[in-house]
């Protein structure tokens, strides 16, 4: 009889501990960590918190003044707003917003004193349009002086160099060939583009306007070939056109040249 008493309560004991286990068994939950970027970019509805596994979230992004929504980040890389996530491992989001720029001007609105400027106009750091003033066409039929750079002269001295204007100063190196270029602009030659400021044109100054402008290795050639030659010349920036006429240039990299040229 003790015995059976005995087996008896071994398996209520046995019993009771397996209900005990049970009703023990620990729950998972994931944490969601949420963050803005900027943080002056907006607000985001769920905040970091901890969630039971298997948990579905919802988060909104609501931009502030003159941000946009634009990605979510971290845990996932998704630009859906609202976004529905499951929480199954511990997550961060972030919602990332950017400053609007409505006008399309190139200034963002936070910084835009005219936030309606016209489409393609040219706007100041404060994104309202600037006044354009056109340079007046200035056509030189002055006196003609003429310009001399000896064979070998340095060409870093103002004494080497037809400071036209304060824009173009003209020189020559003496180990580069044949060469001019604009010192305002250049520390040396490039056969493709120099004189920067520059174009230049075969013909006289009366047809300036009809007259088509390359560059001064374009339009001379061998600029030795071109001696005894007249061109006119667009000074771009300032857009003054004169007359430039070669008188010499030396050959083996002496870096001497002549012309003649119009004045004011």
């Amino acid at each position: 009889m003790k015995s059976i008493k005995c087996i008896l309560f071994i398996i209520c004991l046995s019993t009771f501990v397996s209900f005990m286990s049970c009703g023990d068994e620990e729950v998972v939950s994931y944490s969601l960590t949420v963050q803005v970027d900027p943080e002056v970019g907006g607000i985001v509805s769920q905040t970091s918190e901890t969630f039971v596994s298997g948990t579905a979230i919802t988060l909104t992004a609501t931009a502030n003044r003159d941000y946009s929504f634009s990605t979510w980040t971290g845990a996932v890389n998704n630009t859906s707003n609202p976004l529905e996530i499951i929480m199954n491992e511990d997550k961060l989001l972030v919602a990332v917003f950017e400053l609007m720029d409505s006008d399309e001007d190139g200034v963002t609105d936070d910084l835009d004193e005219c936030p309606n400027s016209d489409e393609g106009s040219s706007v100041d750091d404060k994104g309202c349009e600037e006044e354009v003033t056109e340079v007046g066409v200035s056509v030189w039929t002055g006196d003609v002086i003429n310009f001399t750079k000896a064979d070998g002269a340095d060409p870093s001295l103002a004494a080497n160099q037809d400071r036209i204007t304060d824009k173009v100063w003209i020189t020559r190196d003496n180990e580069e060939g044949g060469q001019i270029y604009n010192r305002v602009l250049e520390n040396a030659s490039d056969k493709e583009t120099s004189p920067l400021g520059t174009e230049w044109s075969e013909g006289s100054l009366d047809e300036y306007a009809s007259l088509t402008y390359t560059s001064f290795r374009s339009a001379t050639g061998k600029p030795k070939n071109a001696v005894g030659k007249t061109y006119v010349v667009h000074l771009i920036e300032d857009n003054i056109y004169l007359s430039v006429k070669l008188l010499s240039w030396s050959g083996s990299k002496a870096g001497g040249f002549s012309y003649e040229r119009s004045t004011k």
